[in-house]
């Protein structure tokens, strides 16, 4: 089994296993729990990565400036799109940028998709970026996938769950606290910031 094949059969596992359900042979088989599995497994994924800024999944970006829609003229200067595989926007810097000032800014949902309205010309990004490469992952992320892709497959998969979906997410958001204090100890101590999305003053 190729080795993307079987680390997606052991979170698969991992999340059947939260669930109380049979675990899988396959992520292929054409059972119940691996169908449900495969079925929520993208949004999972994405959902784990856009909780928390992991160190791996951040890039950094020059962003494509956009002509700035005259409704926003009177209180930005500047509107950028947002590069391909973005799925989360943690800070908006000028290209220079030195220290962890934050910029303003504001996503909006523009003619031609999301746009990011700020006063930085030129403007780069730091940016939570969807990762699909498994061998890029750490093992925190892999048990908090795991834990996300139980809480999307318990009501597929249970009758009567509505006390384990709210038992696996709980479970979900208690790991979250334990792998941001490993992950922020590789980015040397870099400040965080209080939201993913820095509102305008």
């Amino acid at each position: 089994m190729p080795a993307s094949l079987a680390g997606k059969l052991e979170i698969f596992n991992m999340a059947l296993g939260f669930c109380g359900c049979r675990t899988v042979g396959s992520p292929n088989e054409r059972t119940p729990e691996a169908i449900q599995c495969g079925l929520f497994w993208d949004r999972a994924r994405r959902s784990a990565l856009r909780d928390y800024p992991w160190s791996w999944a951040t890039r950094r970006f020059r962003l494509p400036e956009k002509d700035l829609p005259e409704v926003y003229a009177s209180e930005w200067r500047h509107a950028y799109g947002l590069p391909d595989g973005v799925l989360r926007v943690m800070r908006v810097h000028k290209p220079r940028m030195r220290g962890d000032y934050l910029e303003p800014f504001r996503l909006e949902r523009g003619e031609e998709g999301e746009i990011i309205l700020c006063d930085v010309p030129q403007a780069m990004a730091t940016c939570i970026v969807d990762v699909e490469d498994m061998t890029t992952w750490d093992d925190s992320f892999c048990l908090c996938l795991a834990r996300k892709l139980a809480c999307l497959i318990v009501v597929p998969l249970l009758k009567n769950s509505s006390g384990k979906v709210s038992e696996l997410e709980q479970l979900y958001h208690a790991s979250l606290p334990q792998t941001a204090g490993l992950d922020s100890a590789e980015r040397r101590g870099e400040q965080q910031p209080d939201s993913w999305l820095a509102a305008r003053g």
